[in-house]
């Protein structure tokens, strides 16, 4: 092969692979701007929507599985993520102006539009069923930063109702309104296992018409997070 023949064969495998390399650059491009998140918290779940917290962001992804999608990305810590009844908007606790308050924003993005006001911390915990109000927990009105209470206020903002029991940390009120599923103390951010003490909390229903509560699980584990499903209420536990 003469040396014009060779030049002319360099040329040719040139141009075959610079295709190629560029198109393996780009995809792995592609792939390094996606991030390895492997300490996604808090779901929540809509008819057709997952959103969750990652990195202190929320992110909502295809309930069906594919790509999530970050739906927040202030400075501040987003936590807490609850879908409205109808899926069409998400609630959760931000901490946007150096303290945590309640925000409510639309699935499909915009401003969060903040609902509460007070100095002292409020986690999200639930949406009312019919979709107008929000059910959170604060330590504004406790004797001590130690325990929170739950109260009620509107999804479009205003002045909050406490609810007529001593304490609470975590709950959902079922689906005609009438009944409080909630926890009154919460291990859920101890680092504890297997414990089986007295700080230990129960799932307790709370009748918000007659104001009778009973305890519903009376277990040594460690209960949390009730959630109504039609009558039957799943929650979370440690049991052996």
């Amino acid at each position: 092969m003469n040396m014009r023949n060779r030049l002319v064969l360099l040329l040719a495998l040139q141009s075959t692979v610079l295709p190629l390399s560029s198109a393996r650059a780009a995809a792995a491009g592609r792939q390094s701007a996606r991030i390895d998140a492997r300490m996604m918290r808090e779901p929540d779940v809509s008819a057709t929507q997952i959103a969750f917290v990652y990195a202190g962001d929320i992110w909502i992804a295809p309930k069906t599985g594919g790509e999530a999608e970050r739906l927040s990305s202030p400075r501040g810590e987003e936590s807490f993520p609850k879908f409205s009844p109808d899926g069409s908007q998400l609630a959760f606790s931000g901490n946007y102006d150096g303290n945590v308050d309640i925000y409510v924003m639309p699935v499909a993005g915009g401003l969060p539009r903040r609902i509460t006001h007070h100095g002292a911390p409020d986690r999200m915990v639930e949406w009312y069923p019919d979709g107008r109000s929000l059910l959170y927990a604060t330590t504004m009105t406790s004797y001590k930063d130690r325990f929170n209470q739950l109260y009620r206020v509107s999804a479009a903002g205003g002045l909050p109702e406490k609810l007529p029991v001593p304490y609470g940390e975590f709950g959902a009120i079922s689906p005609d309104g009438k009944t409080l599923a909630y926890t009154p103390i919460s291990v859920d951010f101890r680092t504890w296992k297997r414990y089986r003490g007295g700080m230990n909390p129960d799932i307790w229903l709370f009748d918000l018409r007659n104001l009778m509560a009973r305890n519903l699980t009376q277990s040594p584990a460690a209960e949390s997070i009730p959630m109504w499903h039609g009558n039957t209420i799943y929650f979370l536990a440690d049991r052996n």
